[in-house]
């Protein structure tokens, strides 16, 4: 286990605690617009969220479900954007989703459409954690020498997602994911040249100082630079509601990357739960909004980077092969976002996550039907 693992699992348990206690307390609560034996509306990165919101006409101060996807999540609005305040005429729900959507009409909760598109860019770099080393050198049997350091790693990656959701329950979205991804990593080397000429079976280094060749007193560094490219899939749900103006959510999404230099796939589980306020404008409505992205995501490298030892004792370049597994040096950070809904139709979303050892910037565009 890595060294951060437990303090982020107690992390994750306990915002996953909350999270269904509130859930519970929206199902169950005397104020809640839905019934427990039979749910229904009650109102992004992505990640590294909502795509449309609910009317609540008639009462205002209670609590209600809204809705809140995402390619990387953005949050969501309880209202409808300007224009949308009075209260709906009865009418009837006349698509297939969400489940109980008729019983929500029928306490004056108006809904948005409830299939969503979306397309998002990812850009984004963080330090990275090794483990599972496996070094050989000119090609030779590859295994776990720990007289070879990765002192520090740095990705930094590229994607672009296009995501198909819709709504299962009126506070559940779940959509699936593809996408391309790129990237490259920078992976620094050290390893002492006494060591590597013992492996490599040169004598010297027993020699006194006068004899003893310069490299065994040298520790040789080197940056080994993976290039990668690659397809991406994965799906995912985003719970969420809201009281009053304040947003809650909690997206939760699994992708999956087949990349050109591994021969196994790299898998991320992305939690990130945030909060927001709604800003109600003459037309349209922005949601400001703010939390953490946890996240596991573990990918492996291979690869090979070459020494100039040919003019040492060696007597030829020495080329090193690594296979290696890495995983985030930190699994959360903060985010910071805007949600523009611009119609009932349309919305755009832009996000920043920052601290920890994680940057990167999320701007998405989804259109909901």
């Amino acid at each position: 286990m890595s060294r951060y693992a437990s303090a982020a699992s107690a992390r994750l348990a306990l915002v996953l605690a909350l999270t269904m206690a509130i859930t519970l307390l929206i199902a169950g609560g005397n104020r809640v617009h839905a019934d427990v034996s039979a749910p229904g509306p009650v109102s992004d990165a992505a990640s590294h969220g909502a795509n449309a919101g609910a009317v609540e006409s008639s009462r205002p101060d209670s609590i209600l479900l809204v809705y809140g996807g995402r390619v990387v999540p953005p949050m969501e609005s309880s209202r409808l954007p300007a224009g949308n305040d009075a209260v709906p005429e009865p009418r009837k729900w006349d698509r297939a989703l969400p489940f109980f959507a008729q019983r929500v009409l029928d306490r004056g909760i108006d809904l948005p459409n409830p299939y969503d598109v979306g397309l998002s860019l990812y850009v984004g770099g963080e330090d990275r954690d090794l483990s599972n080393l496996s070094v050989g050198f000119n090609n030779g049997t590859p295994g776990n020498l720990a007289f070879v350091q990765f002192p520090h790693t740095r990705i930094d990656n590229q994607s672009a997602q296009f995501q198909a959701g819709a709504w299962l329950f009126p506070f559940m979205n779940v959509y699936g994911i593809l996408g391309y991804t790129q990237g490259k990593g920078d992976i620094d080397i050290t390893m002492s040249g006494r060591e590597l000429m013992q492996y490599l079976g040169v004598p010297g280094c027993n020699l006194g100082p006068a004899l003893r060749p310069e490299l065994c007193d040298r520790t040789l560094s080197g940056t080994a630079h993976a290039n990668y490219s690659g397809t991406s899939y994965g799906a995912g749900m985003t719970l969420a509601g809201a009281w009053k103006d304040l947003f809650f959510s909690l997206p939760v999404t699994y992708v999956v990357a087949d990349t050109s230099v591994s021969d196994t796939s790299a898998k991320t589980w992305n939690i990130a739960p945030r909060v927001g306020w709604n800003q109600h404008l003459s037309e349209g409505m922005v949601t400001w909004y703010a939390g953490g992205t946890y996240m596991i995501s573990k990918m492996s490298i291979e690869g090979s980077v070459t020494f100039p030892t040919a003019g040492t004792a060696i007597g030829r370049d020495t080329s090193l092969q690594y296979a290696i597994k890495v995983e985030p040096s930190d699994a959360w950070n903060y985010l910071a976002g805007a949600h523009w809904m611009v119609s009932k139709s349309w919305s755009v979303l832009a996000e920043v996550g920052f601290g920890g050892s994680r940057e990167d910037v999320i701007m998405a565009a989804f259109y909901r039907f």
